[in-house]
């Protein structure tokens, strides 16, 4: 962004070069009219005119953040051509006009105004050496005229410094935008590398809750059929792994878990109570406490892994006897409880902090509910999982 692209300072601009173009015509015509020393005096103009139009390509050739001593030489010499041209007639005088522009514009403020004063001084000497006709009008035309052009100057340089401000934002602002973008990409990116992580997770802790503790459950048939009828564990072990089967299948495709399809929580809690009853003898029961509220299918679904799991554990490590699974509904909330008569472990040891407890706290976690597992040793274990009921 150029500053010198605003309207209103390209305006000036050319009115400017213009006025200087304009003035020396005049006095090159006058100069012709009266037939005082023409050649001389045009030939001098010629040059001057010459140099001015240089220094304007050269300014358009320069880099504006370098040293501007170019600008100042420049200057003086055309001061020094306009000088020659006041001593040579009085007509070229009223070219200091433009010329006062020029110092504000390649000068700081404070020389400007020294040579503004300089200018006007030498613009007033060369009419009276030359002896003009109405000595008041050639003092006072100069320093009005001068007036007139300073001020023109300094709202010309604080328009420059405006635009050269509002071009120091724009890339600014240009800036900021391609760092918003890169961070944009950035949290895309660190988005796309938590969906993956999130969704790693959830296989890892839906692995664990059926196909895991199914083949755990296989295990356990296989070994009791090796001590009694192996003929009578086997239809037990088929029907273990085509449950495993399914759910493998829905696993892949994050669906609904198959003891679930078409059966609400309560069915599928009592299916799987049933499976465990009938393959280890644990009296398991289910309790319902209160009049079911309708939550999102996800929440039933956690809480159906939570409690898939947590009997897998009284299966493999209880020892149980009786286990109860009480499914309590409130207005603000969703209980399950897991209460069995085993042998029981200190929650602070290893196992209770297995990977097991671990993802269905990081389950409930997720849907904003919470996970609390109280036990010791000889003395059983409770597990309580909580949901809140959304609004």
């Amino acid at each position: 962004m150029q500053p010198t692209s605003a309207p209103m300072l390209r305006v000036m601009t050319v009115g400017a070069h213009a006025l200087f173009v304009l003035l020396l015509g005049l006095g090159v015509a006058r100069v012709v009219a009266d037939g005082s020393s023409p050649v001389v005096t045009t030939a001098v103009a010629v040059a001057l005119l010459g140099w001015y139009g240089s220094g304007m390509w050269f300014a358009r050739k320069a880099d504006p953040t370098r040293d501007s001593s170019w600008g100042r030489f420049w200057l003086a010499v055309l001061v020094a051509g306009w000088l020659l041209l006041v001593v040579l007639d009085p007509s070229f005088v009223w070219v200091a006009f433009p010329l006062y522009f020029l110092c504000f514009h390649l000068l700081s403020t404070r020389a400007a105004l020294a040579a503004t004063v300089g200018i006007t001084a030498a613009a007033i000497g060369g009419s009276l050496w030359h002896g003009a006709s109405n000595p008041v009008a050639s003092v006072l035309g100069p320093i009005f005229g001068a007036a007139a052009s300073a001020g023109m100057a300094l709202v010309y340089q604080q328009l420059l410094e405006n635009a050269r401000q509002r071009g120091k934002l724009y890339e600014e602002l240009s800036i900021a935008h391609n760092e918003l973008l890169s961070a944009q990409d950035e949290l895309a990116a660190l988005q796309r590398e938590a969906g993956a992580a999130e969704e790693r997770a959830r296989l890892a802790r839906d692995i664990h809750d059926t196909l895991a503790q199914g083949f755990s459950s296989i295990v356990l048939l296989a070994r009791a059929g090796q001590r009694g009828d192996p003929v009578a564990v086997l239809g037990q072990i088929e029907e273990t792994a085509s449950g495993g089967l399914d759910e493998a299948r829905r696993v892949v495709g994050a669906l609904t878990p198959a003891v679930m399809d078409g059966a609400s929580l309560v069915s599928a809690l009592d299916r799987v109570t049933a499976q465990l009853r009938d393959h280890t003898g644990i009296d398991a029961t289910v309790v319902v406490d209160g009049a079911p509220v309708a939550v999102p299918m996800e929440y039933d679904v956690a809480l159906l892994r939570v409690a898939q799991g947590a009997l897998a554990n009284v299966r493999l490590h209880s020892a149980a006897e009786r286990v109860r699974v009480t499914l309590s509904y409130a207005e603000d909330e969703v209980r399950l409880d897991v209460v069995d008569d085993g042998v029981g472990f200190d929650p602070d040891a290893p196992r209770g902090r297995s990977f097991g407890i671990r993802s269905m706290r990081e389950r409930l976690d997720s849907l904003g509910g919470s996970l609390v597992v109280e036990s010791a040793p000889g003395d059983g274990t409770a597990l309580a999982a909580t949901l809140p009921v959304p609004s």
